[in-house]
């Protein structure tokens, strides 16, 4: 059955977050190649680009530090976990606007 899954940049020392992406996918490898390896990918050109700094804008962690993790939501389809993944981007970036550098 598909399920929502998200895909996590967090610093390793404190687990804030760096990045995420959800994807609608069957199962954890499906997931893994739709939203976690892209996620790996994009973190690393925006660091690139200069976009994101390559340290947590909140702890100051180092990019070698970094977690990337995979995890399978209850919604079953995107426009089912859009409010709570709308709720959770505001959050996160009151948090940076009170917290972090940018």
């Amino acid at each position: 059955m598909s399920a929502v899954w998200i895909a996590q940049c967090l610093c390793g020392p404190r687990r804030h977050a760096i990045l995420a992406a959800a994807v609608v996918a069957e199962d954890r490898d499906a997931a893994e190649q739709a939203a976690l390896e892209p996620l790996r990918t994009h973190v690393a050109r925006m660091i690139g680009s200069g976009t994101i700094d390559p340290w947590c804008g909140l702890c100051h962690s180092p990019r070698d530090c970094w977690l990337y993790e995979l995890g399978r939501t209850r919604f079953t389809s995107m426009e089912e976990a859009a409010p709570a993944l709308r709720q959770s981007e505001r959050e996160q970036a009151a948090t940076g606007r009170i917290f972090g550098e940018r």
